[in-house]
């Protein structure tokens, strides 16, 4: 069974599916699933566009529209979490998750699918501290402040990941764990991009939530981008000897590292997305505490009440008695706002906050409640709130005109990505020429407002030694990076044995590299890999 991982998607799904489809003509494969770690950019249409935080420049429509409409249809089952530069009115319809498009699965908020007997966990969005601790209260119409707060990671969707017990083989995140880096090859990442080093060494780097799940759950893989760089590393759990692999990989663009086929076996189960049931449990139990409001959620410290809210296997059980045993998720995507024209420019389009069926169908089946809306409004409700997001009309150049898109307060770019090298991936086998980008107008990564630290690509220290396809396709362990610990404690809070490298047992699962992206965008075999 093959995976593929993409980093950074930001609305290029076309070139994407392409160059997989590349993948698999030139080495005789078949990918089974697309998975991609945020700022997807499911932009059905012009409203949606004015929902992106994003500035006015980088407002393109890009290709997802094709595949909402029908005019394309996703080739190979993709799921995705959201990252921070989401049409975030498009993903708050679906809290839960949702097809975004035939073929095309959002994991929610928070989420836990299963396919081909893997168990994977996403958790969508950024972390900011001054937000984790809030409810999901935001809801269209947005305004300057809105738009970007709704990708904030808030505290019960990790709570929710934590109360996990059965093993998970696969998580995403969008940003990286707090302290990740710790674990990779630090001496190459200074070296390409030395100004990390103060946000390293004070371990403020990061995502505290993401950390918090990776030393709860200790999956096998655990994948990220938001850093638009390729990063392997490997964390090794000191406490329980696990061995999670982590990998960031960078965004969609020519000559970088944004893609990757790994080899996970024999599959387990069957090649179809289904509902995980111990998540849905967990998603039932943990109803009560759903926050909508700008205060602090109220989540239990006490072991015994958290103890309550773990399902136990009659718990489980019900619940998939609710679904009449039968946890394959529905194929029910529904076109629910209006199909994008290429050649029309609607002019002041107005945001209103819509519902959409496969939430509401959710909630039925699993007897819950939908906590995200008020079931007496109407089915599309326009709002006289005046923050909200108008799409005005823009030139020829793309420059707004009208003070009221919500572009019109996004004054400051996103920060410039400096140039990035690009060397091999194995670095026994790939032998890549290094690449420099130097686009001053790709996308930065952090809110307008809120700058995030950004790093480079690097070269990998171990490599691999085997390649059993051809010349230009390696099957091999990947090859992450064993750091050289040291004693105390380490940066996800565990206590470090120095010698826990040599006597760790490995990953239950193997999972071989099958290719990276390399020359996707050309039409011919690649010269070496």
């Amino acid at each position: 069974m093959k995976i593929a991982v993409e980093g950074c998607a930001h609305g290029e799904l076309e070139t994407i599916y392409a160059a997989l489809e590349n993948i698999e003509r030139r080495d005789n494969i078949k990918v089974d699933l697309l998975i991609c770690c945020g700022d997807f950019q499911a932009v059905r249409n012009e409203v949606d566009l004015a929902c992106m935080a994003v500035p006015p420049k980088y407002k393109k429509m890009c290709s997802f529209y094709k595949y909402y409409s029908g005019e394309k249809t996703a080739p190979i089952l993709t799921i995705f979490i959201g990252g921070n530069h989401e049409a975030s009115n498009h993903l708050w319809e679906l809290p839960f998750g949702g097809w975004v498009a035939p073929n095309i699965y959002y994991l929610g908020y928070s989420g836990v699918v299963n396919f081909g007997g893997l168990r994977i966990a996403g958790l969508s969005g950024i972390y900011k501290s001054h937000d984790y601790n809030k409810g999901h209260y935001e809801s269209p119409p947005f305004n300057h402040d809105t738009v970007r707060s709704i990708y904030h990671v808030r505290s019960l969707d990790v709570f929710k990941l934590k109360l996990l017990m059965k093993p998970v083989d696969i998580a995403l995140s969008h940003d990286w764990p707090k302290g990740v880096y710790h674990y990779g090859n630090l001496d190459e990442l200074y070296r390409w991009k030395g100004f990390l080093r103060e946000e390293i060494e004070s371990n403020t780097l990061g995502s505290y939530a993401g950390q918090e799940v990776l030393r709860a759950l200790q999956p096998d893989f655990w994948f990220s981008a938001h850093l638009h760089c390729r990063f392997p590393a490997q964390v090794v759990h000191s406490q329980t000897g696990k061995v999670t692999n982590f990998l960031a990989l960078d965004k969609c663009l020519p000559r970088r590292k944004y893609l990757e086929v790994i080899d996970v076996g024999e599959p387990k189960g069957p090649l179809e997305l289904s509902y995980d049931a111990e998540w849905l449990a967990i998603t039932k139990s943990t109803l009560p505490l759903m926050n909508t409001e700008p205060v602090h959620t109220k989540l239990p410290y006490a072991e015994s009440v958290i103890a309550t809210l773990k399902p136990n296997e009659a718990v489980i059980k019900d619940v998939k008695e609710l679904f009449d045993g039968d946890l394959k998720i529905p194929e029910n995507f529904t076109q629910n706002v209006a199909l994008y024209n290429p050649a029309r420019h609607r002019k002041h389009v107005q945001v209103t906050a819509g519902t959409n069926p496969q939430t509401d169908s959710f909630c039925r089946k699993l007897k819950i409640r939908n906590p995200f809306w008020v079931t007496d409004l109407p089915g599309d409700v326009t709002s006289e709130n005046p923050d909200e997001i108008s799409l005005s009309d823009e030139d020829d150049d793309g420059d707004d005109t009208q003070s009221s898109d919500i572009s019109s307060n996004v004054t400051a770019p996103l920060p410039h990505v400096e140039g990035v090298q690009r060397p091999g991936f194995l670095s026994s086998v790939c032998k890549e020429e290094q690449v420099s980008s130097e686009n001053p107008d790709e996308i930065g990564l952090a809110d307008d407002e809120e700058s995030e630290s950004q790093s480079s690509d690097f070269p990998t220290a171990r490599a691999a030694s085997s390649s059993t396809h051809s010349e230009t396709r390696a099957n091999t362990d990947l090859p992450f990076k064993e750091n050289d610990q040291k004693t105390g404690h380490d940066s996800l809070g565990d206590k470090i044995n120095p010698d826990s490298n040599s006597d760790t047992e490995p990953p239950p699962k193997v999972f071989k590299l099958v290719r990276r992206n390399q020359n996707m965008y050309s039409t011919t075999e690649d010269s070496d890999d």
